[in-house]
C-alpha cells in the first residue's frame, strides 16, 4: 500500500505510469476483471488530473508589479532601469583612461551580457557591488558621487519587487487545503488500484509484476525487472527502504 512518503513531485508521474501499466500488463491477464480495472484506471487518471489542477491553482499568481519587460502605468520597470544603469556605468568606466580593469571589476569578472540577465535579487547584489567598487576607486571616476546615488536609488527600487517575488515563491511551496484534499484522494485511489491489481495478479500467480506497475514498490531481483528498469519511474532510496521494511513486516505477521 502507498504511504504519505511518496513525494508530491512524484505523484503525477506515478499516476500516469501506473494507469498505463495496468492497461498494458494487467488487463490481458483476466477478462473477468476488465470492467473493474478500466474503472479504477479511469479514477486514478481523474485523481491525478485533479491533483495537477489543484497544484496549478495554488501556484498561479499575478505578475508582481515591475516584473514585466516594459513600463506600466507610467512607472519605470526597476529591473530594466537597473540593468540600463549598470550597462551605462560599465561602458562609461571602460571609456576612461585605464578604465578596462575598473569595468572588469564592476562586472566581477563576468561578461556584461551575463550580469544583465540576472534576476532582481542578483541584480540588486550587482548594484551593491558596483557601489563598493566605486568607493574603492573614487579617484578614477570624477562623477563617482552621482553614479553612487543613482546606483543606490536603483537598488532600493528593486526591493519591493524582490520581496514580492520571495512571497510568491513561498506561497507556491505551501500546500493549500485543496492540494491536501486532492493528494489524500489520489493516495486513496492509488491504494485501491494496488489492491485490485494485486488481487488479479495473485489469482494467476503473477504478483511479481507488481513493481512493474507501481513505481513506489521495490523491484524484484529478476532479469525481467532489469530489462525494464529504464521505463519505470524511480522511487527514492528512502521510499524503497520504507516499502521493503513494510513488506518484511507483512511477511512475518
Amino acid at each position: 500500500m502507498p504511504d504519505p512518503y511518496i513525494y508530491q513531485r512524484d505523484i503525477e508521474t506515478y499516476g500516469r505510469f501506473t494507469a498505463s501499466q495496468i492497461q498494458k500488463l494487467v488487463l490481458p491477464v483476466d477478462a473477468g476483471f476488465d470492467k473493474a480495472l478500466r474503472t479504477v484506471t479511469a479514477r486514478l487518471d481523474a485523481a491525478t488530473e485533479a491533483l495537477r489542477k489543484a497544484k496549478l491553482d495554488a501556484t498561479a499568481a499575478p505578475v508582481p508589479p515591475g516584473a514585466s519587460r516594459g513600463s506600466r502605468g507610467g512607472r519605470t520597470n526597476p529591473v530594466a532601469a537597473g540593468r540600463g544603469l549598470l550597462r551605462r556605468l560599465v561602458e562609461h568606466a571602460a571609456s576612461r583612461p585605464n578604465g578596462v580593469a575598473l569595468a572588469r571589476e564592476l562586472l566581477q569578472g563576468q561578461t556584461l551580457a551575463t550580469v544583465l540577465r540576472r534576476r532582481p535579487a542578483a541584480l540588486a547584489a550587482a548594484l551593491t557591488r558596483a557601489i563598493e567598487v566605486l568607493e574603492q576607486h573614487e579617484g578614477q571616476l570624477p562623477e563617482r558621487e552621482a553614479w553612487t546615488a543613482d546606483l543606490e536609488r536603483s537598488r532600493d527600487a528593486l526591493e519591493p519587487l524582490i520581496r514580492s517575488v520571495r512571497k510568491t515563491r513561498l506561497a507556491r511551496r505551501t500546500i493549500t487545503p485543496e492540494m491536501k484534499a486532492a493528494r489524500d484522494e489520489w493516495l486513496n485511489t492509488y491504494r485501491a488500484a494496488k489492491l485490485l491489481v494485486e488481487c488479479v495478479l495473485r489469482l494467476h500467480g503473477k504478483t511479481s509484476l507488481m513493481p512493474e506497475i507501481f513505481g513506489d514498490l521495490p523491484r524484484a531481483p529478476r532479469a525481467a525487472a532489469v530489462a525494464t528498469a529504464g521505463r519505470r519511474p524511480q522511487a527514492s532510496a528512502h521510499a524503497h527502504a520504507h516499502a521493503h521494511a513494510h513488506e518484511h513486516e507483512h511477511e512475518h505477521a
